[in-house]
């Protein structure tokens, strides 16, 4: 069996993985991430993006991650999200109005804070890119 190490994905109002895996791929600012057990001990951060799993018996598994806080330790590593869901748990019609509704404020932005639309429109995105 491939070596594996402990993930677990929390929220504030829930966990939402929380088992063995053999890899997890994530994008912070600075690009895409793979993480691999016995990997070393670092602290990041995410961008909203889906977090690409493969779990201890080699299957492929696909998480969107809002913004998050990445803590990888001898223990394993821990994604503390503002906001994570599993394909089934996505409202496609809830992330298609928030899509619109980002969109619409990045064309009045003298309305509204450019960077808060920028990181709505890109949470909507990854959300509907993971539930097609």
């Amino acid at each position: 069996m491939p070596n594996t190490f402990l993930l677990k994905i929390v929220t504030p109002t829930h966990d939402v993985y929380n088992g063995e895996v053999q890899k997890v791929f994530l994008k912070n600012a600075g690009g895409n991430l793979e993480i691999l057990a016995n990997h070393a001990e670092m602290i990041t951060s995410t961008i909203p993006s889906i977090v690409k799993i493969n779990n201890a018996e080699g299957e492929v598994e696909e998480v969107f991650v809002s913004t998050a806080i990445v803590n990888v330790d001898s223990d394993g590593l821990t994604i503390c999200s503002d906001a994570a869901e599993k394909q089934e748990d996505i409202d496609f019609e809830r992330a298609e109005k928030a899509k619109v509704r980002a969109e619409r404020r990045l064309k009045e932005s003298n309305k509204y804070n450019k960077e808060r639309a920028e990181l709505a429109l890109l949470r909507a995105v990854e959300r509907i890119k993971l539930k097609k």
